[in-house]
């Protein structure tokens, strides 16, 4: 075989895998972020950790941008990051149980259903 076909041989697999390469079958980008899942005795929530002071509180729908507060033990986020007065949305965690309140009505029955952890590990 010559050199020339050889080479047009060799340029030819190179061209073909990276056509295989660029499929068009995309993959979904992985999520920075800790998804948690809770489910309560009335209702299911979900929070997305944004950083170690902020999550994203999505619930019925509606989204709130929550703020880490002082908490003598466990978590705790609150609406604005308001401490010192009462809040209109207030989360606690503590391991895998939870408690929720929105507008004075808190449900102290929230579970951890699930977590999703991003690949880079935050």
């Amino acid at each position: 075989m010559s050199a020339l076909v050889k080479h047009g041989l060799v340029t030819a697999m190179m061209v073909g895998g990276l056509v295989a390469c660029s499929s068009s079958d995309q993959v979904e980008p992985e999520n920075p972020y800790h998804v948690l899942q809770y489910q309560c005795d009335n209702q299911s929530f979900q929070v997305t950790q944004l950083s170690s002071e902020q999550v994203l509180l999505l619930i019925d729908g509606e989204e709130y941008h929550l703020h880490r507060v002082p908490s003598a033990s466990g978590v705790k986020y609150s609406l604005d990051g308001q401490s010192q007065v009462e809040s209109e949305v207030e989360l606690f965690s503590k391991g895998r149980k939870g408690m929720l309140t929105i507008a004075g009505e808190t449900d102290k029955s929230c579970m951890m259903t699930t977590r999703s952890i991003p690949k880079n590990g935050y």
